[in-house]
């Protein structure tokens, strides 16, 4: 390829070929390819500005990086290297930035804070190629997270109690969120919306369950059907999310945990804390069969009610781990349960260390790969807007980057529903401001910059 010529009046057009074939004969031909064929940028000051790749779209005369530049890129002043496919006579470049048109000597640097545009001109002095040249820079900072009350108004009524969880319905993902109406006489309601929308809410036919006394926070998803316990340790199902019934060979069910799910070394489970009948508690779990296993009794600091859980995968097994909540003494706690079984569960926190005040209603999720702890209430009564990570499997945690913090208009909650949604949003429904409050009618949702790059 050729290097930049730079042009000058009157230069001459032809170029001289001989014949291969023997011949004396000399033909002439003029150059009329105008093309850019290589675009490169340097900047001592800018870091990996060299090995930045940018495309050449030779039909619509575009030059640029597809992979953005980071947040705060200055180029005031880069040197640009061109290479031709023929080469070319002159060159203008003309800077947005600037406003200067100048005919350009191949070496000079040029301002790409804004696009460059630049005229390329072939030996047969007619032939000319326009190209725009710019760098794409983020223009938001990609590790902030940008927050928003995505819905004021969700279902329009008050509730003692809600939560939201993620169904199937008419063939589709949908949210279901189940609710107590504070309502004379009614007992607990269902709605649903689109995962695509969760603003507009309808309301669906609940049947099966009773008026009162169900924990619906502690819903459940486990092969293909729902769980959730009452009060009173009956332990109930549905296979749509609508219609439920109870389980008849269930244990007294103190506290439903989650899932294991099934993987290469292992069956998945559905945990749960059971009550014997000379009153101790033991870990149970049932699987897909609905056959029931009894392992270890339950440690007198592990949480029953106000955790957070989650299922997730680390070193080829699958686990289950539960973080804060009320032990049986009614007593906040801030440590990480996890198990593979159901049965056998293990202390991942040291007990000596306090990484976070203890607290129940936490709000448990996985979010830019790590483990994310939201939100709850201490043991005063005080709610929180505290968001803390883990990236060690919930052993250790730690205090979210403040680029990632709940703004100051949302309300510290605990007993809020959170999911992360398919375009790497994570949403917050609903919540508590105290135990006696009654759960707020709002949506927030927020997105770190980066996780909505296109890629």
């Amino acid at each position: 390829m050729k290097k930049i010529v730079v042009f000058i009046a009157g230069c001459i057009t032809l170029l001289s070929l001989t014949s291969c074939l023997g011949s004396n004969d000399s033909a002439t031909y003029v150059i009329r390819d105008a093309q850019i064929a290589s675009f490169t940028l340097k900047n001592d000051s800018v870091a990996g500005l060299a090995n930045v790749k940018f495309t050449i779209d030779q039909l619509n005369g575009q030059i640029f990086n597809l992979d953005s530049m980071p947040y705060g890129t200055k180029l005031e002043n880069a040197v640009c290297t061109l290479e031709y496919v023929m080469g070319v006579a002159g060159i203008q470049a003309m800077q947005e930035a600037t406003g200067d048109t100048i005919w350009w000597n191949g070496t000079d640097s040029l301002n790409f804070s804004k696009p460059v545009k630049f005229v390329t001109t072939a030996y047969d002095l007619v032939t000319t190629k326009t190209y725009f040249a710019q760098v794409n820079i983020h223009q938001v900072q990609p590790d902030t997270m940008i927050w928003e009350k995505y819905a004021g108004q969700l279902i329009g009524q008050a509730v003692e109690e809600q939560k939201v969880a993620v169904c199937h319905y008419n063939d589709q993902a949908t949210y279901f969120m189940y609710v107590k109406s504070t309502a004379p006489g009614k007992g607990y309601e269902l709605y649903s919306s689109p995962v695509t929308d969760a603003k507009t809410w309808t309301a669906l036919p609940l049947t099966g369950l009773p008026a009162s006394d169900m924990r619906i926070s502690q819903f459940t998803e486990y092969e293909g059907f729902y769980y959730m316990p009452s009060s009173a340790g009956a332990l109930y199902t549905s296979g749509n999310g609508r219609d439920w019934q109870l389980v008849e060979n269930a244990p007294v069910v103190r506290s439903l945990l989650g899932v294991v799910d099934a993987g290469v070394k292992q069956s998945s489970v559905l945990s749960v804390v059971a009550e014997q009948e000379d009153g101790t508690l033991r870990f149970a779990g049932m699987d897909k069969g609905m056959q029931w296993t009894y392992g270890d009794a339950v440690p007198a600091g592990f949480p029953l009610s106000g955790f957070g859980s989650i299922r997730y995968h680390s070193m080829y097994h699958e686990y289950l781990m539960v973080v804060a909540g009320l032990n049986a003494a009614l007593q906040p706690t801030n440590h990480t349960w996890a198990t593979a079984n159901a049965t056998n569960w293990v202390l991942l926190t040291n007990p000596d260390i306090e990484f976070f005040e203890k607290k129940e209603g936490v709000m448990l999720t996985r979010y830019d790969e790590k483990f994310y702890l939201i939100g709850g209430i201490n043991a005063a009564g005080e709610a929180s807007k505290e968001i803390l990570f883990s990236i060690d499997n919930g052993v250790s945690w730690a205090p979210i980057d403040s680029m990632v913090v709940l703004p100051e208009e949302y309300k510290a909650r605990g007993y809020a529903s959170v999911h992360v949604d398919q375009d790497n949003y994570m949403l917050i429904f609903g919540g508590k401001t105290s135990q006696q409050a009654q759960p707020l009618d709002e949506l927030w949702r927020g997105r770190i910059n980066r996780l909505g790059f296109k890629k």
